[in-house]
């Protein structure tokens, strides 16, 4: 018998041309992170308060953060330090009611009835930059090797000030 427990995430970007209206998508995997691991543990147990991306009282309060430089691969283990090339301006907080459970947002295409998502909104004059390709979610405060709650990578595209961007991240616990 497999008694293997999983976190899938799958990661939706939606660039929209503000000007033409055209929607361009990006879909990825993202690795929970072993520090994600134990905040889904710890969120699962009624008297615990997570460790990392709560405000002390079992308040998510974690950011989300773009990168357009040469990070490492997403991996388990990884942190902030394995992180390069900040995109200016797109350490934001998640959008108002997120995360939830069930989003209902037409944009993400990896919602779903038993799946948390999170998601972070940039206008046209937030996060411009070229060859986006990593995205984390991390504690708001983050120093250089700041716990990562997951990290996903992706084929790198650019947004500018014609663009607004959404980022969905979602995971999904899997029992089998």
């Amino acid at each position: 018998m497999n008694e293997k427990q999983a976190i899938q995430g799958r990661i939706v970007i939606v660039l929209t041309n503000e000007k033409t209206g055209e929607k361009r998508t990006h879909v990825s995997k993202n690795i929970v992170t072993n520090a994600g691991d134990l905040f889904y543990a710890e969120r699962g147990v009624d008297t615990a308060i997570p460790t990392n991306f709560t405000n002390g009282s079992g308040v998510f309060d974690g950011i989300m953060e773009l990168y357009n430089g040469a990070s490492a691969a997403p991996a388990k283990g990884n942190n902030r330090s394995n992180l390069a090339g900040l995109v200016t301006g797109s350490a934001k907080a998640m959008d108002s009611t997120y995360p939830k459970v069930n989003d209902s947002d037409p944009d993400n295409t990896g919602a779903g009835t038993d799946k948390v998502t999170y998601r972070v909104s940039y206008t046209t004059s937030e996060a411009n930059a070229t060859g986006i390709a990593d995205v984390i979610l991390t504690n708001p405060s983050p120093g250089a090797s700041e716990a990562l709650l997951m990290h996903a990578e992706f084929t790198p595209f650019d947004k500018t000030s014609s663009d607004t961007l959404k980022v969905f991240v979602n995971h999904e616990m899997n029992g089998v």
